[in-house]
C-alpha cells in the first residue's frame, strides 16, 4: 500500500453508517450532565469520574433479544468493574504497579484466546484498565474512584440500549463446543504464532512502553502504554490505520487542548466546551477515527485529569502518543514478518512430507 492510499484510507469518512442524534444526545448527556451536578455540590472531580464511566461504557451494542442485550451489558459492566478495581489497585504502587500492570493486560491477552465471551471482555478490560491506572494516580480518594466510575458506566450501559435506534444486531448463536474442547484448543494456541502473536506483540508493547514510566515516573508516559492498548488489535496489520489516525487525531487534539492554555473556561463555558467535545465524539466515533482522536483526547485529558490540562501534561502525552504508536508499528511489522517466514517454512516442510495437516480452529 503507497502512502497516498494508506492516507486516503486515514482520511475515509464512514458515510454509510447511521448517525441517530437521539443516541448522541444520550450518550452525550450521560457525560455532561455528571459534570454539572459536580459543579453544582462543589465536587467536580467526583462529577468528571462518573463522566468518565459513562465515556468508557458508552459503546454498547444494541442486540435483538433481551437475553444478548443482558449478556452485552454485563459483560461490557463486567470488564470496566475488574478494571476499576485493578487499576485503582495499583495505581499508588510506583514501578511495581507499572509490573502488576504490564502482568495483568498480558494475562488478560492471554485468556482471550479461550472464546468470544472472554476476548470481549479481555479486550475492553486492556483499554480500562490503563485509563483507570493514569485516573487512580491522580485521584485524591483512589477508593471512592471505583464506587463513581462503575455509577456512570452502569447507567450507561443500562439506558443506551433502550434509547437506541435502528436495526438491532441479531445474536451469535452458542458455538456448542464445551469447556474441555475450548480448554484443549487455548492450550494448544500457545505452540502456534498465529494464535498468541496477539498477547505477544501486546506484552512487548506493555513492556517497552511501560519501562518508560518507571523510568520517568514525573511524565506522564503511561498514555504511551494506552495509545499501544488501542492500537494493538487481534488481527495482525503491519502497519495500521488506526495507528496513523491515531498519531494524526492525537497531534492535532493537544493543539486543541492548547485552548486550556490560553483561557481557562470555569463555570459555564466549561460545561459548553464539554458538551461539544461529547457530541463531537459521539458523531465522530461514527464516521473516522483519527476525527474521534481529534475530540477524543482533550476529552478524556479533562475527565481523567480533573478538568485540569497544564502545558507539561499536554507535551509529555503529545509525545507519548507518537512514540506508542510508532512502536506499535514497529513491533507489527517485526511480527508479520516472523509470522511470514514460519508459514513458508511450514508449507515447505508439508509439501516436502506430502501431506496437509488439518488443525481445527476456533473463531
Amino acid at each position: 500500500m503507497g502512502l497516498k492510499s494508506h492516507m486516503a484510507d486515514v482520511l475515509r469518512l464512514d458515510r454509510q453508517a447511521a448517525l441517530r442524534w437521539r443516541e448522541v444526545a444520550a450518550s452525550s448527556a450521560l457525560i455532561v450532565l455528571p459534570v454539572v451536578a459536580g459543579l453544582l455540590a462543589g465536587r467536580e472531580r467526583a462529577g468528571l469520574a462518573v463522566g468518565m464511566g459513562a465515556l468508557l461504557a458508552g459503546n454498547v451494542t444494541r442486540h435483538a433479544s433481551l437475553r444478548a442485550q443482558v449478556e452485552e451489558s454485563a459483560l461490557l459492566t463486567l470488564s470496566l468493574f475488574l478494571a476499576c478495581l485493578v487499576g485503582v489497585g495499583i495505581s499508588g504502587s510506583g514501578g511495581w504497579g507499572d509490573l502488576a500492570l504490564w502482568g495483568v493486560t498480558t494475562l488478560a491477552a492471554l485468556c482471550g484466546n479461550f472464546d468470544r465471551i472472554a476476548a470481549i471482555v479481555s479486550g475492553r478490560f486492556i483499554v480500562f484498565v490503563v485509563i483507570l491506572a493514569e485516573m487512580g494516580r491522580q485521584a485524591r480518594h483512589p477508593q471512592a474512584l471505583v464506587v463513581l466510575v462503575m455509577a456512570g458506566g452502569v447507567t450507561a450501559a443500562c439506558v443506551l440500549p433502550m434509547l437506541a435506534q435502528g436495526p438491532a444486531v441479531a445474536g451469535v448463536p452458542p458455538s456448542g463446543i464445551g469447556w474441555r474442547a475450548k480448554a484443549g484448543w487455548w492450550v494448544r494456541s500457545f505452540r502456534r504464532l498465529s494464535s498468541c502473536q496477539f498477547p505477544l506483540r501486546l506484552s512487548v508493547l506493555m513492556a517497552a512502553t511501560l519501562a518508560m514510566d518507571a523510568a520517568w515516573p514525573e511524565r506522564h508516559v503511561l498514555w504511551a502504554a494506552l495509545t499501544v492498548a488501542l492500537l494493538c488489535r487481534r488481527q495482525l496489520e503491519p502497519v495500521p490505520i488506526r495507528a496513523s489516525q491515531r498519531a494524526l487525531g492525537a497531534v492535532l487534539g493537544v493543539l486543541l487542548s492548547c485552548l486550556f492554555l490560553f483561557h481557562a473556561p470555569s463555570g459555564g463555558a466549561f460545561i459548553l466546551f464539554l458538551a461539544g467535545l461529547g457530541i463531537a465524539s459521539m458523531v465522530a466515533r461514527k464516521r473516522n477515527y483519527m476525527l474521534y482522536s481529534v475530540v477524543a483526547t482533550p476529552l478524556i485529558m479533562m475527565l481523567a485529569g480533573g478538568g485540569r490540562i497544564g502545558g507539561a501534561i499536554l507535551v509529555d502525552r503529545l509525545v507519548s502518543t507518537l512514540v506508542g504508536a510508532g512502536l506499535a508499528v514497529v513491533v507489527n511489522i517485526v511480527v508479520a514478518r516472523l509470522a511470514g517466514h514460519r508459514e513458508d517454512s511450514g508449507a515447505a516442510r508439508t509439501l516436502a512430507d506430502g501431506f496437509s495437516p488439518q488443525e481445527g480452529t476456533m473463531r
